[in-house]
């Protein structure tokens, strides 16, 4: 039966990341004057809409407040050539689509499409469960830090799903620092244990 639910669930993750633009609800479009059209249904609450350089120098930002659409058009006229990655960071998952300018020339590359699923964390006494997807069995490393920075846990997998409960009972209540890395994607929670 777990084998099956198990099978269920990654079958589910592989859809969504198969269909990120669709699961994001993010359209972009080009027009012919170098303008990048983004269109995003369902708009969710401190969703934030984000343009980079390669350099990672941000361009545009914008966060959502109380919408149910966005549309945006962000000219790439006076930009120089290169590649520029819009991000759309979610409560839960976050997503990376790859723009290329050259000359005249303005291209979405889809198949540099990211769509990445954020962990989660849920406390309770002194334990802390983290789950994750990993529909693409990226390795995934969680090190957990006390308040001076001292590691004091770590894990190492490639789980399709991470489900994993940290046992707290044995090192002093406090703060801690939970640093996820999952591919090239660093997540970070700081918690209060105890």
């Amino acid at each position: 039966m777990k084998k099956t639910i198990r099978t269920i669930v990654a079958a589910l993750l592989l859809f969504v990341a198969a269909n990120g633009n669709a699961a994001d609800g993010l359209d972009l479009k080009i027009n012919d004057q170098q303008n990048l059209v983004v269109e995003l249904q369902g708009v969710e609450s401190k969703a934030v809409l984000s343009l980079r350089d390669e350099s990672g120098v941000v361009i545009f930002k914008d966060q959502f407040l109380n919408q149910d659409n966005y549309s945006k058009t962000l000219s790439f006229e006076d930009l120089p050539n290169g590649t520029y990655t819009l991000t759309l960071d979610k409560e839960f998952t976050v997503s990376n689509s790859r723009i290329h300018k050259s000359g005249k020339s303005l291209i979405v590359d889809n198949g540099k499409y990211e769509f990445v699923f954020k962990p989660m964390f849920k406390t309770y006494g002194k334990k802390v469960l983290v789950y994750m997807a990993n529909p693409a069995e990226k390795n995934t490393e969680i090190e957990i830090f006390d308040l001076s920075g001292e590691q004091v846990g770590n894990l190492k997998t490639k789980d399709l799903v991470l489900k994993k409960t940290f046992d707290f009972t044995e090192v002093p209540s406090g703060e801690y620092t939970l640093k996820v890395t999952s591919g090239d994607h660093v997540f970070y929670k700081t918690l209060q244990v105890g």
